[in-house]
């Protein structure tokens, strides 16, 4: 039932509970309790909206040193990272930036080299 409430709230975080509801077979004041309950538990950590309109640029990011603490610290302060992995593999840390000028990209990712050497994949159009 989770699952399918989530699916929900992915395809449009603003439906409200009594619609969520409707789909899954809930009343709305159920889909609230199980909704506060996945944000408790971590499962929810927040909503957010996305701009179509925007560059969206894929960050794998290498360390340059283990400062992986003041790295993440740099990263969750800046509001243009739509979401950020730890990830295993050839990166380290895989980024979503979203921008609306190259300048932006290219100030962040001078302002990230003191940590990491980067590479940059951008979205071309958004498919699904």
């Amino acid at each position: 039932m989770n699952r399918a409430i989530l699916d929900n709230l992915h395809q449009n975080s603003r439906k409200t509970w009594q619609q969520i509801g409707k789909e899954v077979h809930l009343t709305g004041q159920a889909v609230a309790a199980r909704v506060q309950q996945m944000e408790e538990q971590g499962v929810i950590t927040g909503y957010t909206i996305r701009q179509d309109n925007a560059e969206r640029h894929f960050i794998s990011a290498y360390m340059n040193n283990a400062d992986f603490a003041g790295f993440e610290q740099f990263i969750k302060q800046d509001a243009r990272i739509e979401s950020a992995y730890k990830v295993s593999g050839e990166a380290c840390y895989q980024l979503i930036f979203v921008s609306q000028t190259g300048n932006e990209l290219a100030s962040f990712l001078d302002a990230m080299l003191p940590f990491a050497r980067y590479k940059v994949t951008t979205a071309i159009r958004h498919v699904k």
